[in-house]
């Protein structure tokens, strides 16, 4: 984020004026220049977001083997709130993207794509081999803030969010359906 500097001893919304932020009633009356701090993608990790909740189907921990297992993700936008050297910040974080590794040396994505609960099934994996997996998630995401109120902007970077799912077992077999 640019930093925005702002008259001091002012009041009331903020006007920017170039590289400088000063009161809309007051931005021709000059004064003293105050720096605002620059939001970082490594302050916005250290706030800390949120794992996603992540839902594999069949819920069961067993899976068939070459019979898709549907997996999604259950996230959205997050906001923060605090302060930066004495100034108010807004941090809004968007989950962009997710990965998700099936602990057999496939991955699925990077991929805009949470992924829905069955019917719909947009991700899925379909396990060949029997054996028992480990199943993780890994969501990306970007950041806006606000310094003062001031308009949000981009904050350079991604932070990524690792989630421990859990364990499939996958098994030969056959599938029934029952009522």
């Amino acid at each position: 984020m640019a930093d925005f500097t702002r008259a001091a001893g002012t009041e009331g919304p903020w006007a920017s004026a170039g590289g400088s932020c000063v009161p809309a009633a007051r931005a021709a009356a000059g004064g003293q220049v105050v720096v605002l701090p620059a939001v970082t993608i490594e302050d916005v990790a250290r706030l800390g977001l949120p794992p996603a909740r992540a839902t594999l189907e069949p819920g069961t921990g067993d899976v068939v083997l070459n019979v898709p297992v549907n997996v999604f993700a259950d996230t959205g936008p997050v906001v923060r709130e605090t302060e930066l050297l004495g100034f108010p910040v807004t941090i809004r974080a968007t989950p962009v993207s997710f990965t998700w590794t099936f602990g057999d040396g496939t991955t699925l994505g990077p991929t805009a794509d949470p992924g829905a609960p069955w019917p719909a099934m947009t991700t899925t994996h379909t396990y060949t081999t029997p054996g028992t997996y480990e199943v993780a998630l890994t969501t990306t995401w970007t950041a806006t803030a606000s310094v003062a109120g001031l308009p949000p902007e981009p904050v350079p970077g991604t932070v990524d969010v690792a989630t421990a799912v859990g364990t499939l077992t996958a098994r030969a077999g056959t599938t029934v359906l029952t009522r």
